[in-house]
C-alpha cells in the first residue's frame, strides 16, 4: 500500500529560478478540492499539495524513507506560520511545479501563510486555511473524482470485475481525519481515531465504521475500515466522508449483489461489462431526446433538442466514463466539484470517436422529422424546437426514431425511444432558496412509475467573479415515489452562491430516460432514451 499511495503523490516538471505559489495552488493531496470550496481547508496532520513554479528540482523526487526532515528535501521545504506560530511542514515530494507535504498536528487552527523555499530561495506568502477536519478521498484518477482508492480487507482494488458485496468490510483510503499525537515524521502512528466525528455515506446509507485512523503504511494517511450498507447495488455506487461539518470529495465503488461483476441497469449489464474487460476496450454509441424547461428570472423557456455520440473507450477510461454518469444507484446522490464557471471544466474521460456517418435522422408521431447534424466525428447534436429557433415545440408524446446511415467504424441501424410529455415539478414555485445544512424536498407527478427520476443542482461561488468555483449533485430517485429530499451531506460540499456580481444556482428534476438498447455493427454498445427536464435558478446558502 506504500507504494500505491506514494504513487498517488507524483508530478515533475522544469523549475524556473524564483519560488511562486499558484493563486488557489494549495489542496488537499487526495480530494485536489480547489480553494472556496467548503471542504477545501487543509486538516491538522494531512498531506497537502502545493503548485506552483520554481518550487523544487526539474526531475519529482519523493521521500522514500523515514525518518522525514521538516527542515528539507532535495533543497525544498515548507513553512506554514498560523496565530504567530511557525512550523516547517515535512517535504514527501517536491518538483518544480508541485510539492507534497505534510501539515504538522500541532498547527494552530486558523487562517495563516505557507512560503516555499528552494535553494535559498522563498516565495511570496499565501494563505492557508487550518482546520481540524477535512477529510479527502484518494481516487484512481489521482485527481479526486470518479471511481475511488477503495480496497478490501485484503488489499485488493476494486474494480468492475472485482466489485465489493454487501456485509463485506472494505478500506477507503484518504487523508484529512485529523492531528494525532507524537512524532509523524519518524514514521507512521496507526491507530484509532474515534473522537472524531465521522460518517460515511455509500449509495446514500450510512455505512458502519469498525475503524477510522491513521494508516499503519504511511505518514499522513488515513484508512476508514467499513461495512457495505445492505440493498446497495451498482458498478458506481456514490461513497463520501463527513467528518465534523466538513464533506468529503465524492467518489465510487461497485457492489454486486453477489459475484465480483458489477451492473447499474438494464443497459450496463454484468454480462455486457464482462464481455467488455475481455476485451479490453468498449465501442458506444449513446442517443438522447430532451426536452428542457428553464426558468430564469421568472421567465420560463422549453426548448426540445436531440443528440447522439460515438466512442471507443479502454475499459478503465469506460469505468471513468460510467462514474461521470448520473448516478445510476436507486436513492443515491453524487457531487462533482470543480474550478472555474463552466461544468465542461469538471473531469474527462478521454476516448477516440467513432464515425457512424454524416448525420442521423428523426422521424417521430404524425410523420415529423428532423436531422441530427454532425458535428465533429462521432457527435451529432440538433435544435428543434422552442428557445431560440423560432419554431414550435418539437416533440409529443410517443415513439420516436433514430436512424443512422453508417460510416466507417459503425454500421448502419435504427434506435427507438418513447418520449412522455406529462412529466411536471410540483412544488417548484416554492424554491428559491435553499439552506445546504437542511436539505431540499422535490415534488412531482407524471413520472414512469418503474423509471427513476433525477434531480439535479449547480452552485457557483468563490472569493469573486476572477475566483470561481463551482459545484453540481444528481440523485436518482424512484420515480413512483412522488418526493425525494437531498440530504443535507450533499448539498453541503456545493459552495454557497456567489451573488454580488455574476453567481449562479440552478436546481431541477428531470423525467430521466427509460434507456432502450439498439445494435450495429462495430458497436459494442448502444443506447437511447428521452427526457423531459425542468429547472430554475435558486440561490443556495
Amino acid at each position: 500500500m506504500n507504494r500505491v499511495v506514494f504513487a498517488l503523490l507524483a508530478g515533475s516538471a522544469i523549475a524556473p529560478a524564483q519560488p511562486s505559489v499558484n493563486t488557489g495552488g494549495i489542496l488537499n493531496v487526495a480530494s485536489y478540492v480547489p480553494p472556496g470550496l467548503p471542504n477545501a481547508s487543509i486538516a491538522q496532520g494531512s498531506l497537502f499539495a502545493i503548485f506552483g513554479a520554481g518550487l523544487g528540482p526539474s526531475l519529482g523526487i519523493q521521500a522514500s524513507s523515514f525518518p522525514l526532515t521538516p527542515d528539507g528535501f532535495q533543497g525544498t521545504s515548507v513553512s506554514v506560520t498560523v496565530a504567530g506560530t511557525m512550523l516547517k511542514a515535512p517535504v514527501l515530494y517536491t518538483s518544480a511545479t508541485q510539492v507534497n507535504a505534510m501539515l504538522p498536528s500541532a498547527a494552530p487552527v486558523g487562517s495563516g501563510t505557507l512560503t516555499v523555499a528552494y535553494n535559498g530561495k522563498t516565495s511570496a506568502p499565501v494563505t492557508i486555511d487550518v482546520v481540524a477536519n477535512s477529510f479527502g478521498n484518494f481516487a484512481i484518477n489521482q485527481a479526486g473524482s470518479g471511481p475511488g482508492a477503495i480496497t478490501n480487507a485484503n488489499y485488493q482494488a476494486l474494480s468492475f470485475m472485482n466489485a465489493a458485496n454487501p456485509g463485506e468490510p472494505m478500506i477507503l483510503w484518504g487523508t484529512g481525519l485529523g492531528p494525532v499525537t507524537g512524532d509523524e515524521n519518524a514514521g507512521p502512528l496507526p491507530g484509532n481515531m474515534p473522537s472524531v466525528p465521522v460518517k460515511l455515506y455509500v449509495g446514500n446509507r450510512q455505512a458502519t465504521i469498525t475503524y477510522q485512523g491513521r494508516s499503519g503504511c504511511c505518514a499522513g494517511v488515513d484508512q476508514i475500515t467499513f461495512t457495505v450498507p445492505s440493498n446497495v447495488t451498482g458498478c458506481a455506487v456514490p461513497v463520501a466522508v463527513q467528518a465534523g461539518n466538513a464533506v468529503s470529495n465524492f467518489v465510487s465503488m461497485p457492489v454486486a449483489p453477489s459475484g465480483r461483476v458489477c451492473s447499474d441497469n438494464a443497459v450496463f449489464t454484468s454480462t455486457l461489462l464482462a464481455l467488455l474487460a475481455s476485451k479490453g476496450s468498449a465501442a458506444v454509441g449513446g442517443v438522447g431526446l430532451l426536452r428542457d424547461t428553464s426558468t430564469i428570472s421568472g421567465t420560463p423557456t422549453a426548448s426540445d433538442s436531440a443528440g447522439g455520440f460515438f466512442s471507443r473507450y479502454s475499459f478503465s477510461n469506460f469505468e471513468q466514463y460510467i462514474a461521470y454518469l448520473p448516478v445510476q444507484t436507486m436513492g443515491a446522490c453524487t457531487v462533482l466539484t470543480f474550478k472555474g464557471s463552466d461544468v465542461t471544466e469538471g473531469p474527462t474521460v478521454s476516448s477516440t470517436p467513432l464515425d457512424a456517418g454524416n448525420g442521423l435522422t428523426l422521424n417521430g408521431p404524425g410523420g415529423t422529422s428532423a436531422e441530427l447534424m454532425l458535428i465533429s466525428q462521432g457527435n451529432y447534436n440538433s435544435a428543434l424546437g422552442g428557445g431560440l429557433t423560432g419554431k414550435p415545440l418539437f416533440f409529443t408524446a410517443g415513439s420516436y426514431t433514430v436512424s443512422g446511415p453508417g460510416g466507417a467504424d459503425v454500421g448502419t441501424f435504427q434506435a427507438t425511444a418513447q418520449f412522455a410529455a406529462n412529466f411536471a415539478w410540483t412544488n417548484r414555485s416554492s424554491i428559491a432558496t435553499v439552506t445546504r445544512s437542511q436539505g431540499v424536498t422535490v415534488s412531482w407527478t407524471g413520472a414512469d412509475a418503474t423509471n427513476g427520476i433525477y434531480i439535479t443542482g449547480f452552485s457557483e461561488g468563490g472569493s469573486g467573479p476572477n475566483n470561481l468555483v463551482a459545484g453540481s449533485f444528481s440523485c436518482h430517485a424512484p420515480g413512483a415515489s412522488g418526493s425525494f429530499t437531498v440530504p443535507a451531506y450533499v448539498l453541503l460540499a456545493l459552495p454557497a452562491t456567489y451573488t454580488t456580481v455574476s453567481g449562479l444556482g440552478s436546481l431541477g428534476v428531470s423525467s430521466g430516460a427509460s434507456y432502450q438498447t439498439f445494435s450495429a455493427t462495430g458497436l459494442d454498445l448502444g443506447f437511447i432514451g428521452s427526457s423531459v427536464e425542468i429547472s430554475q435558478t435558486v440561490t443556495y446558502q
